[in-house]
């Protein structure tokens, strides 16, 4: 008997800046995807990820310059930011996310394993993990 379980993300879609059409799609199926999709993220030819199940539901995963990244998601159509518990307060972060170059408070920019975390917990159950603060942006 098989051991394959169903992920609660289905498709990865990624920015590619140098593309006409902006972004690729693909089916998910293993969380190892996801991980490869959001290590691509340079801040500056990829900026994006989105994990998505369906309109209602998908995190974005943004920025990756000098390893710092924001995460957004949508859980039954409401956003959440997630926002590391333990910040200490420090200036805002330039990131540029999906295209567009924005400030963000510090403690919206968590670093790549934070990052990971976030994504395997959703990607895998479909919840927000517990280790970060959600807070409506």
């Amino acid at each position: 008997m098989g051991w394959l379980i169903a992920m609660f993300v289905k498709k990865i879609i990624e920015e590619n800046a140098a593309k006409e059409n902006g972004e690729s799609e693909k089916d998910c199926t293993e969380l190892v995807q996801v991980k490869k999709a959001i290590e691509k993220l340079d801040g500056e030819g990829k900026t994006a990820t989105v994990l998505r199940n369906d309109e209602k539901n998908f995190m974005l995963v943004g920025g990756g310059l000098n390893g710092k990244y924001i995460v957004l998601a949508c859980l039954k159509g409401k956003m959440y930011a997630a926002t590391n518990k333990y910040a200490v307060p420090k200036d805002s972060i330039e990131l540029t996310v999906n295209g567009k170059k924005e400030t963000y408070p510090s403690k919206r920019c968590l670093n790549l394993e934070m990052v990971l975390e976030a994504a395997k917990h959703y990607a895998d159950r479909g919840a927000l993990a517990q280790v970060f603060d959600w807070e409506r942006p």
